[in-house]
């Protein structure tokens, strides 16, 4: 008799494919989760990083602080698809603050994402005064250590953490 030759794929043979593709969506799939929060985060940090420049023009050109985001020439009352509210500068040191983060991550919503100068490369010290040089700027947010995942790595610490 003559040997038949097999023809297809066992049922064994495809239940381990399933159980392989069954593996990888669950492994991927938390992950693209966290990736997309992410980068939803970092649009809200481009956003908070456009007013870095106008806050250090205001600072260098009028020696003081702006009273506010408007007078530093960004805007308080902007909001985005992930930003509530718009950014607002602190009077006394110059920092920027996003509006509250929204539409994003249980772990990233309601909180801001913090841009401080800072008058040393280490970005651990705040600037006391606007006549001081600005030699670089510390990101961070306010939110707990176990949300920072949400966060661009730049920001993954609490303001002048000092990366």
């Amino acid at each position: 008799m003559k040997a038949q030759m097999q023809k297809g794929f066992t049922l064994i043979e495809l239940m381990i494919v399933v159980a392989i593709i069954g593996i990888l969506a669950a492994v991927a799939l938390p992950a693209y989760q966290d990736y997309t929060a992410r980068a939803k985060v970092t649009e809200v940090n481009l956003q908070v990083s456009s007013c870095k420049g106008a806050v250090s023009e205001f600072i260098q050109s009028n020696g003081s602080f702006p009273n506010n985001a408007d007078a530093a020439g960004c805007s308080s009352t902007a909001e985005t698809k992930y930003m509530a509210a718009g950014m607002a500068v602190d009077s006394t040191n110059g920092k920027i603050t996003s509006g509250a983060i929204r539409n994003v991550a249980a772990g990233a919503d309601t909180f801001f994402i913090i841009l401080q100068p800072t008058t040393d490369t280490g970005r651990t010290t705040a600037m006391a005064a606007a006549t001081d040089p600005i030699l670089g700027w510390s990101c961070g947010t306010n939110a707990a250590q176990a949300d920072w995942k949400f966060f661009p790595a730049s920001c993954r610490q609490a303001v002048l953490g000092g990366l």
